[in-house]
């Protein structure tokens, strides 16, 4: 296996903050930051992951405040502030689990990280709402099916863009990738 060491291509990186963006318009805080963290681990340096998901939520909040108009209070300012913690919390996750657990098979390897990803963005999300109000409503069943089901389709579509990139000749291949 190889070790990640060349830098980002900032077309690429441009790749997930689109996809971010037109989630924003299609889920407003929906946003799949488990899926974009898991991806952003592996594909990216660590500076490169937190820059994407960074990025991607700032897209967010910027469609969320002045295109779907959410609320100016508090409350909607702190979740959105939650919400950005949860994203780098991903990113964090993820990167546990690929340290963690860097010589087992591609596809398992995809599936760790994405689950790190997706319950250490979930965890940073029920701590907020202990703080915040809204375990009840934000930890439903029927959201929780709909925040996972939504987080593992979009990974899956990025790992699609990925290898349709890395054909093209314009990402990197996720073959052998170790993420340092």
């Amino acid at each position: 296996m190889s070790i990640q060491t060349t830098p980002e291509t900032p077309l690429w990186m441009g790749v997930p903050v689109a996809l971010a963006v037109i989630c924003s318009f299609a889920l407003a805080c929906g946003m799949p930051f488990a899926a974009l963290g898991a991806l952003a681990t592996l594909v990216f340096t660590v500076r490169g992951a937190f820059a994407v998901v960074g990025l991607s939520w700032v897209a967010n909040q910027v469609i969320g405040f002045w295109f779907l108009n959410f609320p100016l209070d508090a409350l909607t300012l702190a979740w959105g502030i939650a919400l950005g913690v949860s994203a780098l919390a991903a990113v964090v996750g993820a990167r546990f689990a690929a340290r963690c657990l860097p010589d087992i098979n591609e596809l398992a390897r995809y599936a760790t990280v994405f689950a790190a990803a997706w319950m250490a963005q979930q965890g940073a999300i029920f701590l907020a709402s202990l703080a915040l109000g809204g375990t009840t409503t934000a930890f439903a069943a029927s959201v929780v099916w709909f925040i996972f089901w939504t987080n593992a389709l979009t990974f899956v579509l990025l790992l699609g863009a990925q290898l349709i990139g890395a054909r093209a000749g314009v990402a990197r291949s996720l073959q052998g990738q170790v993420v340092v």
